[in-house]
């Protein structure tokens, strides 16, 4: 909540501040759910890269079940969704950097803006 006793400037980077938070935070979760599900994917790739080759594969699609034909159309498929799921998760981590870094700098400007004006309040 914002102080009625501040002044405008302080209170719109107040604002600002608090959605680079929010969006840090976004940014933070889809990064964890892309970690969860790049792990999930190395898993699974490791797991098929075990089979032999005459060991039937199954894979869903929505509710449906079905026989994979091609294994290494599959493997294929999966080193891709991995490699974009990387590029992905570095993607989000500069941009969560960048904010961080962004929210930081406000910060500051906040800090020197507050204490700059309790002075001229004080010396008033």
């Amino acid at each position: 909540m914002v102080e009625p006793n501040i002044s405008a400037y302080l209170q719109n980077h107040l604002r600002q501040a608090q959605e680079l938070e929010e969006n840090i935070e976004k940014l933070a979760t889809q990064r964890y759910q892309l970690d969860l599900s790049l792990k999930e994917m190395q898993k699974t790739l490791d797991e098929l890269n075990k089979l032999d080759e005459s060991t039937p594969i199954y894979r869903t699609v929505g509710s449906i079940l079905y026989r994979v034909q091609d294994k290494k159309k599959l493997v294929d498929e999966l080193d891709e969704q991995i490699e974009l799921a990387k590029i992905r998760i570095s993607t989000l981590e500069k941009q969560q950097k960048s904010l961080e870094e962004k929210y930081k700098e406000l910060q500051n400007a906040i800090r020197d803006r507050y204490n700059q004006e309790n002075k001229k309040g004080a010396t008033n």
